[in-house]
């Protein structure tokens, strides 16, 4: 089974209930992959979700639930590398929660992390890739 870091930014597109990131919500119901998650990664959601301009627009339900789920379904590791650099150093905690996981991928939207090509070099180097969601689809489907 795929071992899978799904980016924050994915989760919070999920919770706002955007239709591109249903199928990947659907997949991980359907036990298609698994969730690696660290508490950086589970805390840093939880204080995405909560923002102002977020907060209004989510249902504490389904963001408490999302939580408990990747508690309970997530395979939760600790962090302990270093992981490369990489343009926004807010995605530290992607790539070492996918390094010390040892995920198979991790799933984002940003833009700018898939694109970086010297990252993505490294990042093979620990046996992940960076996918957007249609490649992740892809590869469930």
């Amino acid at each position: 089974m795929l071992k899978i870091v799904i980016d924050t930014n994915l989760w919070i597109r999920a919770l706002l209930g955007g239709p591109m990131t249903t199928p990947v919500l659907d997949a991980w119901k359907e036990k298609k992959f698994q969730v690696v998650i660290s508490n950086q990664l589970l805390d840093e959601l939880d204080e995405v979700w909560q923002r102002p301009r977020l907060r209004k627009l989510i249902r504490t339900e389904d963001a408490e639930y999302l939580l408990e789920q990747l508690r309970w379904r997530g395979l939760l590791v600790t962090i302990c590398t270093v992981p490369p650099r990489c343009r926004d150093p807010k995605d530290h905690p992607v790539l070492a929660t996918a390094i010390d996981g040892h995920a198979d991928a991790i799933v984002s939207g940003d833009g700018d992390l898939r694109a970086d090509d010297e990252l993505r070099k490294k990042m093979t180097a620990y046996g992940v890739e960076i996918w957007g969601i249609d490649t992740l689809l892809a590869k469930v489907s």
